[in-house]
């Protein structure tokens, strides 16, 4: 049987895009089928251990907040992806317990009903349903999957809609600003029609955010590395991290049906 259940992107305010979502459980792995569940979502370490002050208490707060970012850009994504009757899709995506080869769920994956932010959607996309979820590798390495399936007219279109939304949207929720320009890859893994990719700062913290769209489905991975003493994040490197992602999406993809 199957743990498939809404997720909590119906219960947002019209708008109010991005809102960070609520601490999430340690039910790991226990869920059936795609791995997508009820129940919130969120960054565990949303929050620095109480008394934490000083420079420690300092690079606690912007490890947590860059954490956080993270999954804001899941729960973004989600909110975007406006329900309508789009036909038979290609393909569905799923948030499988393993991806990429090493990461794992880190609980429940989420599927929501696209209604959360209001009236925003993506450009020419009509979507069946979207997913979330958040993996981790190791102790530093944090990974979060947001999508959805339907039908999209214009893919690179799609992709730039998406980014241009995060853009706006975690400034105001985490205050990340964009590093360099969006580029675009073509891994040797990835057979979309479209995948670009962002570096975002938070201080002295950095995250990578790609975002892939082809006919049927529109996606994001976002991804951070800590330093071993989780203070600070590596330097972010968009090619492996297009790679990152062709793999993510190859594991997240089934065929529709």
């Amino acid at each position: 049987m199957s743990d498939t259940q809404p997720g909590p992107y119906g219960q947002g305010q019209p708008g109010s895009p991005g809102a960070p979502l609520a601490t999430q459980g340690t039910d790991h792995g226990k869920g059936g089928g795609d791995g997508t569940g009820a129940g919130p979502s969120g960054p565990s370490a949303a929050s620095p251990a109480p008394g934490a002050g000083g420079r420690s208490g300092s690079s606690r707060r912007n490890t947590a907040t860059a954490a956080a970012a993270v999954v804001v850009v899941g729960a973004l994504v989600g909110g975007w992806f406006v329900l309508g009757s789009p036909g038979d899709p290609e393909h569905r995506l799923t948030t499988p317990r393993t991806v990429a080869g090493e990461y794992e769920r880190d609980g429940k994956g989420q599927k929501g009903d696209g209604k959360a932010f209001g009236n925003k959607k993506v450009p020419g996309m009509t979507s069946s349903a979207d997913v979330s979820a958040e993996y981790k590798s190791g102790a530093g390495k944090k990974l979060q999957l947001g999508g959805a399936y339907g039908s999209v007219e214009n893919p690179d279109k799609a992709v730039d809609w998406v980014f241009a939304q995060t853009a706006k949207s975690l400034k105001t929720e985490t205050g990340a600003k964009a590093e360099g320009k969006l580029r675009k890859f073509s891994p040797s893994a990835f057979d979309g029609d479209v995948l670009k990719c962002q570096e975002y700062k938070i201080s002295n913290m950095s995250l990578a955010m790609c975002s892939w769209a082809d006919s049927s489905t529109v996606g994001t991975v976002s991804s951070m590395i800590l330093t071993s003493d989780g203070t600070s994040t590596k330097p972010v490197d968009l090619k492996s991290t297009a790679e990152l992602t062709a793999k993510v999406r190859k594991d997240a993809l089934t065929e529709a049906g």
